[in-house]
């Protein structure tokens, strides 16, 4: 993970939990490749287990129906990271896009955020 990555998940993280999906294009395909990053890529997925992942993933990080999971499902395979069957039952991970897959924690970046916050607001007082 380059700290590049890290800098732009801490800017779209800044003044809290996502509200929406980026509408940098940039930083869309960084939200979906830490999105895929939750699916391994040896196996296939049924369209209620990515539901389920994701919006479980989304949850720790996104204000409550700031992006729905089953839009951004639809966008992860769009974008190509997740590969559905002819018959549309199964999804799996593009390994042609593991390597834009990238394994960042955006809850983890965005308590760090909180703390900082606090802090600065402890050596600060109004």
């Amino acid at each position: 993970m380059s700290q590049t990555t890290r800098t732009v998940l801490r800017r779209l993280l800044a003044n809290g939990p996502l509200t929406a999906m980026p509408t940098r294009p940039g930083d869309a395909r960084l939200l979906l490749g830490l999105a895929a990053a939750r699916f391994a890529q040896d196996r296939e997925y049924r369209e209620r287990e990515i539901n389920d992942v994701l919006q479980a993933w989304l949850e720790t990080f996104s204000a409550p129906y700031g992006i729905d999971h089953v839009s951004l499902r639809r966008y992860l395979v769009d974008a190509q990271f997740l590969l559905r069957n002819a018959s549309g039952s199964t999804y799996k991970l593009n390994p042609q896009k593991a390597g834009s897959v990238v394994d960042l924690d955006p809850a983890q970046v965005l308590t760090e955020i909180q703390r900082e916050r606090a802090a600065r607001k402890r050596q600060h007082p109004a």
